[in-house]
């Protein structure tokens, strides 16, 4: 297919299927967008807080809901000037505000009503399925390998689940991907930036960047302090501002998705019987792809291998919360997927994984 034979290509088609992918999930609901938010109806207090702000009723899932919901409270006010009034209602204010970009893009900085939020949480979601592809097309085909490996970030289980449910998982991973090409090409700029804007959307997102300067270090012998630096101030500077205005509420664990015991919640998952076919077949795959990714990033000088060597390191620590739920493994390590296919093609294209001209350890920061 011609098409697939380009990065632009590979882009225009991914982007058709991520805005496919969410006109199915519309036409069946009405073309309502709240049915992306996934508002839970057992979540009162959020489902409530939608229907005043848009006037009219939403569409909800079983249960709590998902992130969705909580993203379409922070655009109506991402940058907390009314926290006490919006982000107060979160499950965890501290570390749900922490993530602050998506719902600043699908906001307008704040500026749009209720009800074009909910459509541009859709829209940053599915335009970053183009770039993010493209930018996997384009590191692929600078190792002489086919653009089509582009479509190992469109056609990622994470990425569809993230999409679903409007996550900001989609937006950290392509902006990832985004600063891993540019530094691909030796744009040190425009790489600082994406992993800044990446780590904005989803902290977590410090171990990629973190990562890739490991990896840098242990190979040239050299530190790519800005690569480093920036991300890491970015965080630390906006946490400092969320724990200024943003009061933690009832919640004192901001955090429950880590357990700083390696594979304790993957095993308590299989001792309480979470475990359904899908969640049993997703953590093999996981446990796979860790052993697998960081294989092959340590024979390669591909960034974004390096980077999401970080999810291999980070997947062990993940709570049984996040195990027992191929929803959710797919989202917590959605870099996985997509760069074993990309190491995968490259691999067979060339038969090593190590192609592409080094970058003298002079040009390190």
């Amino acid at each position: 297919m011609n098409l697939l034979r380009s990065p632009r290509g590979v882009a225009a088609v991914c982007l058709v299927i991520g805005a496919l992918l969410a006109v199915r999930l519309l036409a069946a609901n009405d073309w309502d967008p709240s049915a992306m938010a996934a508002f839970g109806e057992t979540s009162t207090e959020i489902t409530d807080y939608a229907v005043d702000k848009l006037e009219r009723g939403v569409i909800t899932r079983d249960g709590l809901g998902h992130d969705g919901r909580f993203f379409f409270v922070q655009a109506n006010d991402p940058l907390l000037l009314e926290a006490s009034e919006n982000a107060a209602i979160l499950d965890r204010p501290q570390y749900r505000s922490q993530r602050m970009l998506y719902p600043l893009l699908a906001g307008g900085a704040g500026t749009l009503p209720p009800e074009a939020i909910l459509w541009g949480l859709v829209v940053v979601n599915v335009m970053m399925i183009g770039l993010g592809s493209w930018a996997v097309a384009a590191i692929a085909a600078r190792f002489g390998a086919p653009a089509y490996a582009g479509l190992g970030f469109a056609l990622n289980p994470g990425v569809f689940n993230e999409l679903f449910i409007d996550g900001a998982g989609i937006l950290a991973f392509g902006l990832a991907t985004l600063g891993a090409w540019a530094l691909q090409e030796e744009k040190r700029r425009w790489a600082v930036a994406a992993f800044v804007a990446a780590v904005l959307a989803r902290e977590v997102m410090l171990v990629f960047v973190g990562l890739i300067a490991l990896f840098w270090w242990l190979k040239r012998k050299a530190i790519p302090w800005s690569l480093l630096l920036a991300p890491t101030l970015a965080v630390g500077l906006w946490a400092l501002y969320v724990r200024t205005v943003v009061d933690p509420g009832e919640s004192a664990a901001q955090v429950i998705e880590l357990t700083p015991i390696p594979f304790s919640g993957l095993v308590e998952a299989i001792d309480l019987g979470l475990f359904r076919p899908a969640e049993a077949i997703m953590a093999v795959v996981v446990l796979i792809l860790c052993v697998m990714v960081p294989m092959r990033a340590w024979r390669s000088d591909v960034y974004l291998s390096w980077g999401a060597v970080g999810f291999a390191v980070l997947a062990p620590f993940l709570t049984a919360f996040v195990w027992s739920r191929a929803w959710d493994i797919s989202r917590a390590v959605v870099p996985l997927i997509t760069v074993y296919i990309l190491q995968a093609v490259v691999t067979m294209r060339s038969g090593s994984s190590d192609t592409i001209v080094k970058i003298d350890p002079a040009n390190a920061d």
